[in-house]
């Protein structure tokens, strides 16, 4: 992945390693920690020393920690470190690393091993490390957004599962830059999309979907969904030109003048695609069909299809909230997971662990959601995270929205 480095070292340099009221060792002994304030969980400041045992955190020197026993309840208690969880064997700050490290690289378990043991001379075991980057999430992995647009992209992604080829099904919403919900599944059937975007969508408004070319797609979104189903023109233009190539260009059937003439009528069929305005497409695709009787018929289907669904394609001119194409969708797979990365996981939790932390650290780069907004959504990774470093994530798209914010707000 193509990750912002200097912004990663920022996200890992300020999460503090060590609260404000942490406790310090004793200036007698300096291996012993002691707890200041005496307080019991029951409350009671009224304790007294009760022995010490020894904590060995990983990668960290051996402390000798303080037993207190409360005079009013009589329990034990003893103070807890600074930078380790109780009952914990590895500091945070290593599991902190891991964590950052696999939110924003492709890095597999023992790369994870080996930056743990450089860096912090521990080397947890995979099984470790995958409990440290693992979260429960449903079996439709959902993005908690403030809201959605009702502007939707959908496409699919195929991945490795214990060896065997899986889909990643994805609902994107365009204006918000951010998806909406991810699930991987075995195979792409339309009754499996039709489950997936209904569950998906089922308490969020609905206008338009774009989709690539499939069939289905469209009785999916406008039966089953009753939304306005747009068609990606870069997939269609790039389904024709390659059979244009092949059942043209290639073929002995045509002569080279028929070849040239449906170079030409191609080329002005694609200007109706990149057309300014709806009514200068609709001029254009008129000047193309004067021509359509003269086409090879590989190329007539093709017009023949926007002849039919013309609003399908060219919906975007005629509101420019519309995306024209699927690529903000595409977008979001080259940069959580891209093509020639074969990314392999053992398990669907692994994948949907995975698709959670990208869908939280996509959203707080890319999503127009305001700062705090962010800052929570990072927290769920890094508790600790702090909005400098947050914000310093942020890419010049969603600055700009930001800072159009501020400016409405006075």
């Amino acid at each position: 992945m193509f990750w912002n480095v200097g912004a990663v070292v920022n996200v890992v340099s300020t999460i503090p390693t060590a609260p404000s009221d942490s406790f310090e060792t004793t200036p007698h002994e300096s291996s012993l920690v002691e707890d200041p304030a005496l307080r019991c969980e029951c409350g009671s400041e009224r304790a007294n020393k009760h022995g010490t045992y020894d904590r060995n955190p990983h990668g960290r020197e051996p402390v000798r920690v303080q037993r207190y026993r409360c005079l009013t309840c009589g329990g034990t208690f003893s103070p807890s470190l600074s930078y380790i969880k109780d009952d914990y064997w590895y500091p945070d700050e290593v599991r902190r690393l891991v964590r950052v490290v696999n939110a924003f690289t492709d890095a597999s378990l023992e790369c994870l091993q080996d930056i743990c043991t450089v860096h912090f001379a521990v080397r947890p075991s995979d099984q470790q490390i995958r409990n440290w980057i693992t979260e429960d999430t449903g079996e439709i992995v959902e993005n908690d957004l403030p809201m959605c647009s009702g502007i939707y992209t959908y496409d699919e992604q195929y991945l490795w599962v214990d060896g065997k080829r899986k889909y990643r099904l994805l609902l994107y919403d365009d204006l918000m830059g951010a998806p909406v919900a991810e699930q991987a599944v075995d195979g792409c059937s339309k009754a499996t999309v039709r489950e997936f975007l209904t569950a998906a969508l089922e308490d969020k408004p609905v206008f338009v979907v774009t989709t690539d070319g499939r069939s289905e797609y469209a009785e999916i979104v406008e039966d089953d969904l009753g939304a306005f189903h747009h068609r990606c023109h870069f997939h269609f233009l790039k389904n024709g030109e390659k059979k244009l190539r092949n059942k043209v260009f290639q073929s002995v059937r045509y002569s080279n003048a028929e070849k040239l003439h449906a170079a030409i009528v191609w080329s002005e069929f694609k200007s109706v695609f990149s057309a300014r305005s709806y009514a200068a497409a609709l001029r254009r695709f008129e000047a193309v069909l004067d021509k359509i009787e003269h086409l090879p018929s590989p190329v007539r289907t093709y017009v023949k299809e926007v002849m039919e669904n013309f609003d399908k394609f060219l919906a975007h001119l005629r509101d420019e909230w519309v995306p024209s194409t699927t690529n903000n969708a595409e977008r979001y797979f080259s940069h959580t997971k891209p093509t020639q990365v074969k990314r392999r996981f053992r398990t669907y939790e692994g994948v949907n662990s995975f698709l959670k932390t990208q869908m939280t650290v996509r959203t707080v780069k890319h999503g127009f959601i305001s700062r705090e907004a962010s800052l929570a959504r990072m927290r769920e990774l890094f508790p600790n995270v702090e909005m400098k470093a947050v914000t310093s994530l942020f890419t010049e798209t969603k600055k700009r929205y930001l800072w159009s914010r501020d400016l409405e707000a006075g």
